[in-house]
């Protein structure tokens, strides 16, 4: 197991709710905290034809061409990129048409929707303006942005990566570009519906990369990326499409763009990022409902500490948190002397703080190869000295065709 895995420590995160004091409350039923909506995925960009600056849900291609028109063509490419999505295991989007190239205000049509991933087709890391703007959308939206880089050879897209600069933790990026029908086609749409894919099978917490993550939909990829491009590739923080052959192409990897300079797993993971905003968007809406109890109620605490630590605990139980007891999986407090002074009693102030150990990317994982050839073993354990250890482990899970367990 990796040093940082033997100790973990739980990502604290405190939510502070303001309470009014009101006579004659009646007491506070228990609290339930209904979990939001894991995957709510938009796409924006230009097309022929439907209504402008609206967000429009559709649940097939064939749907979204009856709404938007066809689209399919490389300047435009957000008709591929709606294809490529549902052809991946998408069940339904969120559609904002924009007049132009310019996307956003696109993206402000997004407010109040709950978009949790952003796909903005035709949009590059070159277009630096618009990035900043949409990873401070998806900032606001606690969403991610799925960030395709220009066309091209990897040695000349990734000298525009240098130009993300804020919530880079929000934003995953992949390449190298697709081919569709003889046209070259960013991979964004396709890994969005390997994400709602994953999502829906596996879990939020689960990578969408590996074995289970095959990129269907393509005829290939329009570079094949050596060994050195791809391990350039996962130092940049960027996510590869790789072709295995009779395995098919398959995402690559589960990196943010803060991955090169951030520590916590949270901000260079996306599996993690995206399960920290699930949480704290499902307590915060049900904290919501609060801001008009007695802040000094006990009862209220009580009730407010069961409920998030059932919600915890159902996502401990799915597999989404490390531990083997509730106890080293998730904490919760709240309460005077613990979280709240005498004088945030006073104030109305009532503060919750829950934190949680959330499980780690399989790439975290030594892999021990049981039951496997001892010369398959060392021929991949023979590329140790020239890759990362990271991509060493993967691609030995990906020899042997399963994930296997490891200390």
């Amino acid at each position: 197991m990796a040093p940082d895995d033997e100790n973990p420590v739980p990502t604290r995160k405190a939510v502070r709710t303001p309470g009014v004091y009101i006579e004659d409350v009646p007491r506070l039923a228990a609290l339930h905290i209904e979990a939001l909506p894991r995957t709510v995925i938009a796409f924006v960009g230009e097309c022929n034809e439907g209504p402008v600056g609206e967000p429009v849900t559709v649940t097939s291609a064939a749907e979204h061409h009856a709404r938007f028109g066809p689209s399919l063509d490389a300047r435009r490419p957000l008709g591929h990129a709606v294809d490529l999505f549902f052809a991946n295991g998408g069940a339904s989007a969120l559609v904002v048409r924009t007049e132009g190239p310019d996307v956003v205000e696109g993206m402000h049509a997004l407010d109040g929707t709950g978009c949790t991933v952003l796909v903005l087709p035709g949009i590059t890391t070159e277009d630096t303006e618009q990035v900043t703007e949409a990873l401070a959308s998806a900032s606001a939206y606690s969403a991610v942005l799925l960030l395709d880089l220009p066309h091209g050879p990897w040695e000349a897209a990734q000298g525009h990566l240098a130009g993300v600069g804020a919530h880079r933790e929000r934003a995953a990026a992949y390449h190298p570009w697709v081919v569709v029908d003889g046209v070259a086609v960013p991979p964004a749409g396709a890994v969005a519906g390997v994400i709602a894919r994953t999502d829906r099978e596996r879990g939020v917490w689960k990578a969408a990369a590996g074995q289970n993550a095959q990129v269907h939909g393509i005829a290939g990829l329009t570079e094949e990326v050596d060994r050195g491009g791809g391990e350039a590739m996962m130092l940049a923080g960027v996510n590869e499409l790789r072709d295995f052959g009779e395995q098919g192409v398959l995402v690559w990897g589960v990196r943010t763009l803060a991955a090169t300079a951030l520590a916590e797993p949270q901000q260079r993971y996306l599996p993690m990022r995206r399960l920290l905003d699930h949480v704290q968007r499902s307590v915060q809406e049900a904290l919501a409902g609060m801001v008009f109890e007695d802040g000094g109620d006990e009862d209220l605490w009580l009730r407010i500490r069961s409920g998030v630590e059932a919600f915890l605990d159902g996502l401990w139980r799915a597999g989404a948190l490390q531990g083997q007891q509730p106890r080293s999986a998730y904490y919760v407090q709240c309460g005077l002397g613990q979280t709240m002074t005498a004088q945030d009693v006073a104030n109305g102030q009532v503060i919750v703080e829950w934190g949680m150990a959330i499980s780690r990317p399989a790439e975290f994982a030594v892999s021990r190869c049981i039951g496997e050839t001892e010369k398959n073993l060392d021929r991949v354990l023979g590329h140790a000295r020239r890759v990362d250890r990271v991509l060493l482990f993967d691609e030995a899970d990906a020899l042997f065709g399963r994930r296997t367990e490891g200390d």
